[in-house]
């Protein structure tokens, strides 16, 4: 019953998986079974020899759990798009991320541009999207979802629609955006959905309490499984190795392992999602207001 209610809480923060009449409690037993099925073997050995009691072991099952939903997400339609403009945005020299500490930090401009993030409608942009001339089809054949179109031509859509803004979109604006532009690519009662549909998930974090509150949470979760050692060095992991040394009073080829160590638990109980860069944060934070 533990797995069962730990897929039905998390299940709700994937609307994307979110059945046409909402969950019901087959459709949860449905997602659990596909996960178990999925990941059974290799959860449960962890379960065996990772956890100590019912709070870890809990702990554990939530965080594979969503990392599975975040790969099923990702194989809908919805995510499909989202993900080929991520592939795009990230090889193709005509876009940059916005650095750390600049306006809208993490979304998406064209490169050297320097806007600030857009704030404005998205329809403007869907427009935008739709006057690229000469767009081209892929011709394609056979069970996988066909393309959008070209790469060339959804980097001068892409092009278009951050020239229009004139500022810094988010991957959801994107996705929002192409969405309407190729409305094909979805199922019809995602393609029909409109802009207010998506206010809340493309807000930005600091309009998103539920976001905040999760990211909050998701830090406490790791600080609470960190040794105190690994609390006292986790603020100092990219300083030079003297530093950590003199952090953790030990020698240079113990400092390098408690570094390594430490970097390895992360990569373990930070999912690699859209929040983790601000779990990170958080948990340094707290690792800094109580070592």
């Amino acid at each position: 019953m533990l797995l069962f209610q730990l897929v039905r809480e998390e299940a709700r923060r994937f609307p994307v998986l979110e059945p046409d009449s909402g969950w019901t409690e087959d459709d949860v037993w449905d997602c659990t079974q596909d996960f178990f099925a999925a990941q059974g073997s290799r959860v449960t050995a962890a379960v065996l020899t990772q956890t100590a009691d019912v709070d870890s072991m809990g702990r554990y099952l939530r965080r594979s759990i969503r990392n599975f939903l975040v790969s099923e997400a990702r194989k809908t339609p919805t995510g499909a798009v989202r993900r080929k403009i991520e592939d795009l945005l990230a090889v193709s020299p005509m876009f940059e991320r916005v650095p750390t500490g600049a306006p809208g930090a993490g979304r998406w401009q064209l490169a050297s541009a320097q806007w600030p993030p857009y704030a404005g409608e998205l329809r403007p942009l869907v427009a935008a999207a739709y006057s690229v001339a000469g767009v081209r089809t892929v011709r394609w054949s056979g069970e996988r979802r066909a393309p959008l179109a070209s790469d060339d031509s959804l980097i001068a859509i892409l092009t278009a629609v951050l020239s229009a803004a004139a500022g810094s979109l988010e991957i959801a604006e994107l996705t929002w955006v192409l969405l309407q532009r190729f409305p094909a690519a979805v199922e019809p009662a995602d393609a029909t959905l409109d802009q207010s549909t998506f206010e809340l998930a493309i807000a930005p974090l600091q309009d998103r309490p539920d976001v905040l509150v999760e990211i909050g949470a998701r830090a406490q979760e790791v600080y609470e499984q960190l040794s105190p050692s690994q609390r006292a060095l986790l603020p100092h992991i990219a300083r030079p190795v003297a530093d950590q040394m003199q952090v953790l009073d030990v020698r240079r080829s113990q400092a390098y392992e408690a570094a390594r160590k430490l970097k390895a638990v992360l990569e373990e109980l930070v999912p690699e999602d859209d929040l983790r860069g601000d779990v990170t944060l958080e948990v340094v934070r707290l690792c800094v207001v109580n070592p």
